[in-house]
């Protein structure tokens, strides 16, 4: 015996536009960021909306949708005090992977999270800030153009200039190797070993930064000091050493 037709389902002007909201998407990406929020807030509407208006300058003629520089942290208060860091950066692991964040962020405001972070000797961290950078794009984000701070503390002035010294060396190791910041990463093969590539240049301030004498280091933890010199771990960094002080690098250049 037949089986009788089915009735078809008339697909209505309403049932089209909710399908197409369903999987409508923009590059601010703003369901996966709701449920990033979710994780951290009771509403996290109202936390994305703050992302989006908060911490707004007033308009003048430098003025700027970033988010203005964060609290300065002296070295003796962030020395192996991660919970200071997380108090300074909350919700920061879900943050990095929110569009609207990352827009208003800088890349001066990560490598003074990069400074807290060697500051806390809390080293696997690093790793996670330097892929943020390395994903982020656009000439904001390039590291010739991260400006000089100015900072008047000469710990972390000598500790910034050190670390964007290093992050571009880092950077570069990635370039030589095929990694692109991109994500269009290059194979190498026998016929092209070594991909060409543009590489990211030092910005000129740094080399102007004084090394971190003695007397600096008076306020630190004695743990910390050793003949006259920072030291946070054995790293033989060349950058650090001249600078007096002493940090791992390899998170740096994991691939």
């Amino acid at each position: 015996m037949p089986l009788p037709d089915q009735p078809r389902i008339k697909i209505t002007w309403w049932m089209r536009l909710r399908s197409r909201l369903r999987y409508l998407h923009s590059p601010l990406r703003l369901r996966g960021s709701i449920r990033r929020l979710r994780h951290d807030h009771n509403n996290p509407y109202y936390a994305l909306m703050m992302l989006f208006i908060g911490h707004l300058q007033v308009p003048s003629r430098n003025w700027t949708y970033n988010f203005p520089p964060p609290a300065l942290l002296a070295p003796k208060d962030i020395a192996g005090n991660e919970v200071l860091f997380d108090h300074h950066h909350p919700f920061i692991f879900n943050l990095r992977y929110i569009p609207i964040w990352t827009i208003r962020d800088t890349p001066l405001h990560a490598i003074y999270r990069l400074y807290e972070i060697y500051m806390t000797r809390e080293f696997v961290l690093l790793r996670l800030e330097c892929e943020y950078m390395w994903r982020q794009l656009g000439p904001k984000w390039s590291l010739y153009s991260i400006p000089d701070p100015c900072d008047p503390d000469p710990v972390r002035y000598a500790m910034l200039a050190s670390i964007v010294e290093e992050l571009v060396r880092a950077f570069n190791f990635r370039l030589q190797h095929g990694q692109r910041r991109n994500g269009r990463n290059v194979r190498r093969s026998i016929a092209n070993p070594w991909p060409e590539y543009e590489p990211e240049v030092t910005p000129t301030w740094t080399a102007h930064v004084r090394p971190i004498e003695s007397d600096d280091l008076r306020e630190l933890p004695p743990d910390m000091v050793q003949d006259g010199k920072l030291v946070l771990a054995d790293g033989g960094c060349e950058n650090f050493n001249r600078r007096n002080f002493d940090a791992p690098t390899r998170y740096l250049y994991t691939t």
